[in-house]
C-alpha cells in the first residue's frame, strides 16, 4: 500500500479524498492547513509517513520548494485547466444572478484561458489575468484584484486561493474559486502513486560496498605476511563491521585486503552514501595507516550489482591515492573527490553511430565521457592537453594524444592556440563540437 500525505484547506482534502475512492492501493494521511506557514510542521513531523506529497495546489507546492522543505521528486499538485476555470465562472453566473462580462483571474496560464475562451467563442468576455509560476502570496493577489474592483474595471474576481477568495468575500468584493477537476486530482493520484512504486522498487535494489587496501609494490613484497600487515588488517575490519552494522549490511572477505558488504541502495541513501564512504576512508588512514578504495555498486540483480563494483575498482584503480566511486544500474560513474566534489559520466550513453566510431577509435566512449564532465565541472569551453594530464592524472604527452583522436572523430575542434609559459610551441585549445 502507497501512503499518500495531503496538504490542503479542507474543501480540497474533501474532494481529493472523494476522488481517491477509485484506487485500492492508496492509503491518503490527510493534513489539513489555514495558512502556508504551517506546512513546514506538517512536512517535518509526518515526513517519514508517507511516500510521496499530494499537494492541493500550485501555490502550496512552490512554497515549500521555494522554502527548501521538499524536492520535486517528493511531490506534485493537480494542473488547472481552462474547464476548471469556466466551471467557477459558470458558478458566478449563477450566484450573481446576471451575466458577468469583465472578470479578473489569477495564477492559471494566459495561454490556457486564451485557448479555452477561443474553444467555446466566448470572445465577448473581457478578461483580465494575473497568470505566474512558483509562489505569490495572498496579499499581492488580493490587492491585484481588489485594485480592479474599485477601478471598475471588473465586475467579480476569480482566484486559485481559498484564502484570497475568503479576504475578498469579505471586502465585499465578489470572489469564486477555480478548483481542479476530478480528472486532473486522479491524474496526480496515478503519478505519484507511480512514482512511489518505482522509488520503493529502487531502494529494494542490491548494492555491494566494495574495499579494497591500496598496497604498494614495496610493501606487498616486504610485508605480505607478515604480522604488522595482519594487525593493519584487523584494524579495518573492525572498521568496516562498523559501516556493515550500520547500513545492515553482510560483509565477506574474499581476499588479502579485498572486502565485499552487501546491502541495499535504500539502506546507503538512509545514511547519504557519498558522506559516509568519504568519511570511512579518513578514518581507515587514521586508525591503520592504510589507504583504501571504495567502490559501490549497484543492480537489479547480486551478479549485475557485483559486475559494477569491479567497474568502479577499474576507474579507481587510476588513481593512486583513496577514492570513492559508485557505478548505477545504467552504468553511470560517479566519482567523490577528496575535496566532496563529485563527477558524474555515462558509459555508454552514446548512440549507435557513435559506438561504431569508437570502435575504430584509439581513445574509449568512456574516457571522452569523462572529459566533458569534467569540462562543465570546470566551467571550461575551451580544453587542452594541460587541462587532460591534471584531470586523468596522466602525462601531457598523453592528453595530446587523446585530444588530437578526439578531433580526428569529430568530437572536438582546434579552435585557437596559447602559450605555454616557456620557449616551447604553443599549445592548441579544442572546443568540443558535440550537438
Amino acid at each position: 500500500m502507497i501512503k499518500i500525505g495531503v496538504i490542503g484547506p479542507d474543501d480540497s482534502i474533501q474532494r481529493i479524498n472523494h476522488v481517491a475512492t477509485h484506487f485500492d492501493n492508496i492509503e491518503l494521511m490527510n493534513f489539513p492547513y489555514h495558512g502556508v506557514n504551517e506546512i513546514e510542521e506538517i512536512l517535518e513531523k509526518n515526513r517519514g509517513l508517507v511516500d510521496q506529497w499530494f499537494f492541493s495546489g500550485q501555490s502550496p507546492f512552490y512554497y515549500a520548494l521555494e522554502k527548501g522543505w521538499i524536492t520535486e521528486k517528493e511531490g506534485s499538485f493537480p494542473p488547472l485547466h481552462g474547464s476548471s476555470f469556466f466551471g467557477a465562472l459558470l458558478e458566478a453566473q449563477m450566484k450573481e444572478q446576471t451575466l458577468l462580462n469583465k472578470i479578473s483571474i489569477d495564477t492559471i496560464s494566459k495561454e490556457e484561458i486564451e485557448t479555452a475562451v477561443q474553444f467555446h467563442s466566448f470572445d465577448q468576455l473581457e478578461i483580465s489575468s494575473y497568470p505566474y509560476e512558483g509562489y505569490r502570496s495572498a496579499d499581492e493577489l488580493v490587492d491585484y484584484h481588489r485594485s480592479l474592483y474599485e477601478k471598475g474595471e471588473i465586475e467579480t474576481a476569480i482566484t486559485c486561493i481559498q484564502s484570497v477568495q475568503m479576504r475578498l468575500t469579505e471586502a465585499g468584493i465578489p470572489c469564486y474559486r477555480v478548483v481542479p477537476t476530478n480528472l486532473s486530482i486522479r491524474m496526480i493520484l496515478q503519478y505519484l502513486l507511480e512514482r512511489a512504486q518505482s522509488r520503493k522498487y529502487r531502494k529494494s535494489q542490491i548494492a555491494i560496498v566494495g574495499i579494497e587496501v591500496i598496497y604498494s609494490t614495496q610493501t606487498l613484497d616486504e610485508s605480505h605476511f607478515s604480522y604488522k600487515m595482519k594487525h593493519q588488517e584487523l584494524d579495518l575490519k573492525r572498521n568496516l563491521l562498523d559501516i556493515a552494522q550500520k547500513i545492515n549490511g553482510s560483509m565477506v572477505q574474499l581476499g588479502d585486503g579485498l572486502f565485499f558488504v552487501y546491502t541495499t541502495r535504500g539502506e546507503l541513501d538512509l545514511h547519504e552514501k557519498e558522506s559516509i564512504f568519504t568519511t570511512l576512508t579518513q578514518e581507515v588512514k587514521t586508525h591503520t595507516d592504510l589507504d583504501i578504495r571504495v567502490g559501490l555498486g549497484f543492480g537489479v540483480t547480486v551478479l549485475e550489482a557485483e559486475h559494477h563494483v569491479r567497474l568502479a575498482f577499474q576507474h579507481a584503480r587510476k588513481h593512486e591515492s583513496s577514492i570513492v566511486i559508485s557505478v548505477n544500474e545504467d552504468k553511470t560513474v560517479t566519482e567523490i573527490l577528496p575535496s566532496s566534489e563529485s563527477i558524474t559520466y555515462a558509459l555508454n550513453n552514446w548512440g549507435n553511430e557513435w559506438k561504431e566510431v569508437f570502435k575504430e577509435a584509439s581513445v574509449s566512449s568512456a574516457i571522452v565521457s569523462k572529459i566533458l564532465s569534467l569540462s562543465r565541472h570546470y566551467d571550461k569551453e575551451e580544453i587542452t592537453s594541460q587541462d587532460l594530464s591534471r584531470w586523468l592524472k596522466s602525462t601531457e604527452r598523453n592528453g595530446r594524444r587523446i585530444l588530437t583522436e578526439m578531433e580526428r572523430i569529430g568530437i572536438v575542434e582546434i579552435s585557437g592556440e596559447e602559450q605555454s609559459g616557456g620557449r616551447g610551441r604553443p599549445r592548441k585549445l579544442y572546443r568540443f563540437q558535440l550537438k
